[in-house]
């Protein structure tokens, strides 16, 4: 995460089956999930999660019904200013 040291994680030992997961969401291409994908993993970023996790807040809040979708995290990546 931005500001603090780095993760350090050995993943070599780590089946090529095996998904590699990091709740971090800035940055959204976290190191642990860059290494992972040249292994050829599959990962999953912080996004999807923090999404699911703000939508009955913001449901709470505003009384109004939220649907997570890939337009809905599309902003929210282009508002991070992430490629990804």
């Amino acid at each position: 995460m931005t500001g603090e040291p780095p993760l350090v994680l050995d993943i070599s030992d780590l089946p090529q089956s095996a998904p590699v997961v990091d709740i971090v969401y800035v940055p959204l291409e976290t190191e642990l999930l860059v290494a992972a994908r040249k292994r050829g993993h599959s990962v999953v970023d912080g996004l999807g999660m923090l999404l699911h996790q703000g939508r009955p807040g913001f449901e709470a809040w505003f009384g109004t019904p939220v649907r997570v979708t890939a337009e809905l995290r599309a902003a929210i990546v282009a508002s991070l200013g992430s490629p990804h």
